[in-house]
């Protein structure tokens, strides 16, 4: 074969492998381009950060981080009309110096030319950049939680270059001109919602539609919030509904799906482990209490009397005393080891409401679950003279003899209806329970019921 015809061989083979290679290439880059965007099929880096409201996890370019390696409280939130996010977190992601002046009480973010400056004290943000300083009031001024110092964020990430986007508590602090598609909002929405930091900013969580609007540590507070405008709902934890406009408690209800277990005459002092027996039954979990009473956590703490005083356990911590022998000293167990026992078994199900109000006890007894309560032998608050100080290992507490518990199976106008381990289903007049209820701490404990579960067999007006 002739020199010329290997070397054009050549040349033509090279021009059809440049050809192929080029092909997808030019393709693809047309393509984005006619849509305005340039974003490659093995998606280039993008240096977006995605924040959401509440959420202890952000989107940094193409990975997911924490928004403090020792805090997984921390999270942004927002307040006063300011969206607070841990001014570490911004200095580091928008690759700025961050320097503290106590002196002044001041905080400050550089960047090549560009200077930020917030004042804990006046409430106030300076802007320096090319142009002259500014100084602008803020609603709501820098501040210390749980550790870490949080600003607005808006003026720092404005001022060193970044938009901001916002859709449903999500944040994009983006270099883009425009604002991402509906898609990339849902998206961001599912993966960052995962991390919400319900135990720092509270269980109770107002939604609007699919969106948390804002997490509240009170049930009422959470209430008088979705209250405000239509359309939202107090969910715990973002799921089960705990309030709903759509969904009012009815007038009377009764329900038929907790057994009546007697406590006697194995555990003359196991009346809380009986009602949570109880609870765990009406949930379909089948359950003696007395594999409950070995289970549940005790405090070993011995009992002893010493200058004047009773040395003993602390209830919050675990079981005090004796369960089996009214021979020994003893009292019982408060609602936190209740609430452990009880998650496993139904792991994920078990809400702990105490603190909340009369109210919501009874909106959830008419959602059609009953509750476990503590409560007192009278039905009713105690006297002060039947109140005694023990000293615990966590400091001095005041416990009464005639501590109880209960599960509350209905209401009406005039009374609120019980299972007593004691023996007997029973009513309390409304008052008297709310009076002895809320004397013993406000404890009650629930289950969520299963996705799709009727109600605990209610009878309903």
């Amino acid at each position: 074969m002739p020199q010329f015809v290997r070397r054009l061989n050549r040349w033509l083979l090279f021009l059809i492998l440049l050809a192929l290679c080029a092909y997808p290439f030019q393709y693809l880059l047309g393509s984005k381009f006619d849509r305005g965007a340039l974003s490659f099929m093995f998606d280039m880096p993008s240096d977006d950060i995605v924040l959401m409201l509440y959420s202890n996890t952000a989107r940094v370019g193409r990975y997911l981080v924490p928004i403090d390696d020792e805090r997984p409280g921390a999270a942004p939130y927002k307040e006063r009309g300011e969206t607070f996010v841990p001014a570490r977190f911004l200095a580091n992601k928008l690759e700025a110096e961050l320097s503290y002046d106590k002196k002044r009480g001041t905080i400050t973010f550089a960047k090549d030319k560009s200077k930020v400056t917030y004042s804990f004290h006046a409430g106030e943000v300076t802007i320096a950049t090319a142009a002259a300083p500014s100084t602008t009031p803020l609603k709501a001024a820098p501040l210390v939680k749980d550790g870490m110092t949080y600003v607005p964020l808006r003026p720092v990430t404005e001022a060193l270059g970044r938009s901001i986007y916002t859709q449903d508590g999500i944040i994009a602090l983006s270099k883009r001109k425009s604002a991402p598609d509906a898609e990339q909002w849902q998206d961001w929405h599912d993966e960052l919602s995962l991390y919400l930091a319900y135990d720092s900013f509270g269980s109770y969580a107002v939604k609007l539609g699919d969106t948390v609007q804002t997490l509240f540590r009170r049930w009422e507070d959470a209430v008088a919030y979705a209250k405000q405008a239509p359309g939202r709902r107090v969910t715990y934890r973002g799921e089960h509904v705990m309030w709903d406009p759509e969904r009012p408690a009815p007038k009377s209800i009764r329900l038929n799906g907790a057994p009546l277990i007697l406590q006697l005459p194995d555990l003359p002092r196991g009346c809380e482990v009986t009602a949570l027996a109880m609870l765990l039954r009406s949930a379909q979990v089948d359950v003696d209490k007395n594999e409950l009473a070995e289970k549940i956590r005790k405090d070993p703490t011995p009992y002893k009397r010493a200058d004047g005083k009773i040395y003993f356990g602390n209830p919050h911590n675990g079981f005090v005393g004796d369960m089996r022998s009214l021979s020994n000293p003893g009292l019982g167990v408060y609602h936190e080891p209740i609430a452990d026992l009880a998650e496993k078994y139904l792991p994920g199900r078990i809400i702990d409401m105490t603190g909340t109000t009369f109210d919501h006890l009874l909106w959830v007894v008419g959602q059609g679950t009953p509750v476990w309560v503590i409560h007192t032998t009278m039905y009713d608050a105690v006297p002060e003279r039947y109140w005694v100080t023990w000293q615990t290992a966590d400091g001095p507490i005041q416990v009464t003899y005639y501590e109880h518990s209960l599960v509350v199976t209905g209401y009406d106008d005039k009374y609120v209806y019980v299972n007593d381990p004691l023996g007997r289903r029973d009513r309390v007049e409304r008052k008297a329970f709310q009076r002895g209820w809320e004397q013993m701490g406000s404890q009650a404990i629930t289950y969520l019921p299963e996705q799709g579960a009727p109600a605990s067999n209610p009878s309903t007006k």
